[in-house]
């Protein structure tokens, strides 16, 4: 009898360590506050379920190209980080399975996310991620240096000319260094939507010839070498944007709230000098949305349990995240409990914010980006004029976009 017993327990021990399913999970290490977090929030998904383990399998190095190649082979994960910058790319390669049935299924509530987060993963009108967080650009300025020469600060109501002034005046009172830009072309995004413009046409052809894009290229690039009121992080000395206003070496930069970390810990006694505003508008208001979805892998073979993970990720996981690693909710529930005050401009910019994500024929915009990018460095550099570099662009943009 005792043997029979026993003989039962180990069947029933047998069957209920196959009936676990273990989802692995993938995205790129973060920093050790991020990482604290994801770990975090797996414990605590694999704590209140015995049907489903979660294993959290982070990709170092080149994480697109390592995950597409084990996506290709069937050895991807089950959920994944995708990048909106890349999204497009990934959508189109049927590599993403789409989340609508899932989410009709569950009646899971997607009005609570911020709508432009939903539609930047939303190709071809099927969902294919849900934006675990995101950030937003915004102006900072150092209030000292601003009431040292007795200018107005910038506001949330500024026009690009309103700031041009302010900018003026403190180097006519003596600051040498008034801004600091990036000669990046995400950065410069805003500015063309702010001055009426648009990236793409209706065909998926380049709008960056058009006179708005053309009018706030120049502009951007005058602020440089025609008004002479701002230079490149390099310039100065600094590794980026955040690290020169950090550094105090600028009074004005356009950054993101990882910039607020960075100066929270590294150089906390900037903070109190700190003042964060909307990015100036014009034709109408303007950010940039940055941000990162959890996504589903087609070939998954364990999909039901994988949206139970991914549920989780982007509910009580996101809040663990927001709490512990600084980001900035996608959920509106859940950013309404963020009560950091110098994060509200950058929650406040995503309803008027453009997702970093280009559209073209193929989903492929990264050679388009380091060209764009290259033009923007020789317009810094005086090496071209702004005729040239449009000329360049009308010529060559459709080979950038191509396969």
């Amino acid at each position: 009898m005792k043997k029979l017993v026993l003989s039962v327990l180990m069947i029933l021990l047998v069957v209920s360590s196959f009936s676990v399913v273990t989802i692995t999970i993938t995205g790129w290490p973060g920093n050790p506050a991020e990482e604290a977090a994801i770990n975090e929030i797996v414990q605590k998904f694999n704590a209140s379920r015995q049907d489903i383990q979660v294993r959290w399998d982070p990709i170092a190095g080149d994480y697109k190209q390592t995950l597409m190649t084990r996506l290709s082979g069937g050895q991807g994960p089950d959920l994944f980080y995708v990048d909106i910058y890349v999204f497009e790319e990934l959508a189109r390669a049927n590599v993403l399975q789409p989340l609508d049935l899932y989410i009709s299924r569950d009646k899971f509530d997607m009005d609570d996310f911020y709508p432009n987060l939903v539609e930047a993963f939303t190709f071809d009108d099927r969902i294919y991620g849900i934006a675990k967080d995101f950030s937003t650009l915004a102006l900072f300025y150092n209030k000292e240096i601003f009431d040292k020469y007795k200018v107005a600060y910038p506001t949330n109501d500024d026009t690009w000319f309103d700031l041009l002034h302010k900018v003026t005046l403190l180097k006519e009172r003596g600051y040498e260094t008034p801004m600091s830009l990036a000669a990046d072309f995400n950065r410069l995004i805003p500015v063309i939507h702010t001055f009426g413009g648009r990236l793409v046409k209706d065909d998926l052809s380049t709008a960056l010839t058009e006179k708005e894009a053309v009018a706030a290229l120049k502009f951007y690039v005058d602020l440089t070498s025609k008004y002479k009121v701002a230079l490149l992080p390099t310039t100065l000395g600094a590794g980026w944007l955040g690290d020169a206003y950090a550094k105090e070496l600028t009074a004005i930069v356009m950054e993101g709230p990882w910039a607020l970390g960075y100066i929270r810990e590294q150089f906390p006694n900037v903070e109190s000098k700190t003042g964060i505003v909307e990015i100036p508008g014009l034709v109408e208001k303007s950010s940039m949305i940055y941000t990162v979805a959890w996504s589903m892998n087609r070939q998954s073979p364990h999909k039901n349990e994988a949206w139970e993970v991914l549920k989780f990720l982007v509910t009580e996981g996101q809040e663990i995240f927001v709490q512990k690693a600084g980001v900035l909710g996608s959920r509106q529930s859940i950013a309404a409990k963020d009560k950091d005050p110098m994060k509200q401009v950058f929650y406040d910019s995503v309803t008027f914010g453009y997702p970093w994500r280009v559209p073209t024929p193929t989903g492929i915009f990264a050679k388009a980006d380091d060209y764009l990018n290259s033009l923007l460095n020789d317009l810094f550099a005086g090496r071209i004029t702004i005729e040239k570099a449009v000329d360049t662009i009308e010529k060559n943009y459709d080979s950038w976009v191509k396969q």
